[in-house]
């Protein structure tokens, strides 16, 4: 594949040089200057382009920089090489005659020898020429060069690397395609925006097929790579440099990054001081400590293959060594025994043990897989295996920790290890391994030579409120965990296991104000054995904010979990699901698809439970904007995941199957299984999802849910049920009036979609009731409110909201008129006489059974989204 690179539109830049080149009474000339690989020639070309001037261009080279008139070699005239004086004389000449009023561009201007950088000074002061120059920032540049901004007065324009959404365009339109957020900011991470660095990671990291196309999403997994062309030029800037610098770039390589004092003691402050110079490190505060980085991205990568096995054994000891005598962050002890694994320095079992307790109690669970592997051959023993056994279970590789986790005989360990195995491998059978009686069986057999161990009973019935409220037993789950939490022998873990059982099933029963205290609460409890548990946490307190209409603070909530699951692609895109339910919730139609659909293909190979979260949510938001297909196929793909223990999601499941049939336009069968999702919901007291579901019956049409709603809208925590009961009475009684009061609580929730379909509901009721005003008026809302989701397609939008009944004239003169304008007025804009306009109105009023003017113009500013 062929990647085609897009020309970035820099417009102020442009412009500028555009303005310079074109000056009339002052200087014709402007510098251009920016990082390496910021895109300045480019820049240059497509300035110049656009110009109708006759164009020269003059590039200076390292090959030709010591070299008199090196770069205008070919603009020389027949004198001697020695006489310099003639020689500027005939070259400015033959340049400007060459080009009467026209532009010279000067590329790598910091790369042209004196002689020609003093010519191009002396053209500066031609009254015929323009000229664009362009330097790199950070090099040495001729002074003559340098005099063109001081002395001559040339504009001056720095090109800067990309803002963020400028390169995820950029990266875009190269492959093609849409690209997961994840990979977009993994790779704005490493390039920063430079364009020259985004290009040779992307087009390294595609032929290493390590960048690749996924369900139509651009997916980027293992570590980036960069092409041969990149690193053979960041090899060559490091060789260049001094050895003491070299030195520091080789340690930095290794243990970034590292902290001031510790690369003073292996370095030396000189050697510091050369490798800034020589722009290869940069220091910089990281929180409470000035650190070293490498100034450019991907030179760890090169540094780190071009040194020899030998050589990087010994900086890797010596870096572990220090990091071990200056006892820090839990980051840097983690970082000192991954060093010492291959290192010329032996690191004891212990150290690699607490460490990899570390690390994934930090949620950085391959890491932690490392060094508790490590742990193990070095001779620890069950504590080691656990940390694996975990790392692999919280990372969905349950079949692998299955294997290390029944390899021990439990009756020979210790008290608490036994008890940390059995409730790793409980959890690892349910929710990796779809083994719900097996993991009950085995807790309850544990539970039973418990009987005067306290803590360990809240332990064991703390993991076991956690699987009840995902069979779907909700109520005795929320019980247990209420139980375990006022418990004052229950460990951080038991509180730990019962929050994340607490918090979803106050989410998922209606009772959601509870829920982020509980999350928050156990935020602080969470250690390596427990550390998974976050983003469970968190899937609680964002559905039961989500369930209580408080989006705001839903979306704050999701976004501080997205940065805990940075180093967890599944539960990074778990949250991201979540999110994207948030955006459906809010009516956000396109931003809904477009999360919800690079989370369903970033979870295609891996945790099954978000796996079925992200197509459940999916599937109904391709069905609201009509497209049955695949809503259809994201069903399937749920039914998979859900499995046969995950009752929690069964009326979700069916909620998605009633949108996926609404879309096929085969209302009956979506009321069928709406309705069934609600007795399955209340059945399990799982009173949010039955409301959810009964509103869902609502939106069809259907107003048998109506009783129902009004209770439950007494039950259910939060404002969103109450305009879902008041919308169902109303629809029941067809009752234009409270329905439009149901779509104003609705749009004042920020639910745009929910209001919309309420509107819609009304204008059909207005419409029935033979009020063509109202009915417009509602009309015009539902339409106005479904374009700002995405021009959504509901039943209920299908069948009421109709644009208003105005051609595009009649509109365009409304709308005129929405502006103050009065007919006189718009007759001279328009270029028609007074009388066609007032003729227009008449018909625009009638139309719309409009009272007056102002009326009219109220319908009209509605239909517009004013």
């Amino acid at each position: 594949m062929n990647l085609h690179w897009p020309v970035i539109e820099r417009p102020a830049e442009t412009a500028a040089i555009a303005r310079a080149v074109g000056s009339a009474d002052g200087p014709r000339g402007v510098v251009v200057d920016g990082l390496a690989g910021t895109g300045k020639t480019t820049l240059l070309k497509e300035s110049t382009a656009r110009s109708s001037r006759p164009v020269t261009w003059v590039a200076g080279t390292t090959a030709a920089q010591h070299t008199p008139f090196g770069a205008l070699s070919e603009h020389l005239g027949p004198r001697s090489p020695w006489d310099l004086t003639s020689r500027l004389s005939d070259t400015r000449r033959a340049l400007t005659e060459h080009l009467p009023n026209g532009t010279v561009v000067v590329d790598d201007a910091h790369l042209l020898d004196p002689l020609s950088a003093t010519l191009l000074n002396q053209l500066a002061t031609s009254s015929t020429l323009a000229l664009v120059v362009s330097t790199r920032t950070g090099e040495p540049v001729p002074d003559a060069v340098t005099a063109l901004w001081k002395d001559r007065g040339f504009v001056r324009v720095t090109v800067r690397d990309f803002e963020h959404a400028e390169s995820d365009a950029a990266l875009a339109a190269a492959l093609g395609g849409p690209v997961e957020s994840l990979t977009a900011e993994r790779i704005w991470t490493e390039t920063q925006g430079n364009p020259l660095y985004l290009r040779h990671l992307v087009e390294g990291s595609h032929a290493a097929g390590r960048l690749r196309c996924r369900n139509g999403i651009w997916q980027l997994r293992g570590e980036p790579a960069i092409t041969l062309e990149l690193a053979l030029l960041l090899h060559t800037r490091c060789r260049r440099a001094p050895p003491p610098a070299r030195r520091v770039v080789e340690l930095v390589a290794f243990g970034e990054p590292l902290a001031l004092p510790v690369l003073s003691e292996l370095a030396g402050e000189e050697a510091m001081i050369a490798a800034e110079r020589a722009e290869l490190v940069r220091f910089s505060r990281e929180g409470s400590m000035l650190a070293a980085r490498l100034a450019h991205p991907f030179l760890g990568e090169v540094v780190r293959k071009s040194v020899d096995e030998r050589t990087a054994r010994q900086i890797r000891g010596e870096i572990a060594a220090l990091l071990r005598s200056h006892p820090g962050r839990p980051a840097d002890r983690i970082r000192a025994a991954e060093l010492s694994l291959d290192s010329d320095r032996r690191v004891s079992a212990d150290t690699l043990t607490v460490a990899a307790e570390e690390a994934a109690a930090l949620g950085a669970f391959p890491r932690a897989e490392n060094l508790a592997r490590a742990a193990t051959a070095e001779g620890d023993g069950v504590t080691a295996r656990l940390i694996h056994a975990r790392a692999l279970a919280w990372t969905d590789r349950g079949a692998d920790a299955e294997r290390l986790l029944s390899a021990p005989d439990p009756t020979a360990l210790p008290e608490a290890d036994r008890l940390t195995l059995v409730i790793a491998r409980a959890a690892n059978l349910f929710w990796n391994l779809d083994a719900g009686p097996e993991s009950l069986e085995l807790l309850r057999l544990e539970r039973s030579r418990r009987a005067t161990d306290r803590a360990a009973r809240d332990c064991l019935d703390a993991v076991r409120a956690a699987i009840d409220v995902s069979l779907g037993n909700a109520d005795d789950g929320l019980r247990t965990a209420l139980r375990v939490r006022r418990s004052v022998s229950a460990p951080p873990a038991a509180r730990v296991w019962a929050a994340s059982a607490g918090a979803l099933a106050l989410a998922m029963t209606g009772h959601g104000h509870a829920a982020p205290a509980w999350a928050d609460g156990a935020l602080g409890l969470i250690r390596s054995d427990t550390a998974g548990l976050r983003f469970s946490l968190g899937q609680g307190e964002i559905l039961a904010l989500v369930h209580s209409g408080q989006f705001d603070r839903a979306d704050r909530s999701a976004r501080r979990y997205l940065t805990m699951a940075a180093d967890n692609p599944a539960a990074w895109f778990g949250i991201s699901a979540l999110i994207g339910r948030l955006d459906l919730a809010k009516g956000d139609v396109p931003a809904a698809q477009a999360r919800l659909a690079e989370a369903a293909a970033g979870l295609e190979r891996s945790n099954v439970g978000w796996r079925g979260i992200a197509n459940l949510a999916l599937a109904q938001a391709f069905a609201v904007s009509g497209r049955t297909p695949e809503a259809t196929a994201a069903v399937r793909v749920a039914e998979a995941a859900i499995g046969e223990h995950r009752l929690l999601y069964r009326p979700d499941l069916d909620i998605s199957r009633a949108w996926a049939a609404a879309s096929g336009r085969n209302t009956s069968a979506a009321i069928e299984f709406a309705r069934r999702a609600a007795s399955l919901a209340h059945t399990s007291g799982l009173l949010a999802a039955e409301a959810e579901a009964l509103h869902a019956a609502v939106r069809f049409g259907d107003t048998a849910g109506a009783p129902r709603l009004l209770s439950l809208a007494d039950l259910i925590d939060g404002r969103l049920v109450q305009p879902m009961a008041r919308q169902a009475t109303a629809l029941s009684s067809a009752d234009g009036d409270e329905l439009v009061h149901a779509a104003g609580q609705f749009d004042g929730l920020g639910a745009r979609l929910l209001a919309a379909d309420a509107y819609a509901q009304a204008a059909d009721a207005y419409r029935h009731a033979g009020d063509r005003r109202r009915e417009l008026r509602s009309a015009a809302h539902a339409h106005a409110l479904a374009d700002g989701c995405g021009h959504a397609r509901t039943p209920a939008l299908v069948t009421a909201a109709r644009a208003l009944p105005l051609t595009d004239r009649e509109r365009q003169m409304a709308l005129l008129a929405a502006a103050d304008l009065t007919n006189h007025q718009i007759a001279d804009r328009l270029g028609v006489s007074p009388r066609t306009v007032e003729g227009h109105m008449s018909h625009v009023m009638m139309k719309l059974q409009a009272r007056d003017r102002a009326d009219m113009i109220r319908t009209v500013l509605i239909e517009n989204g004013a």
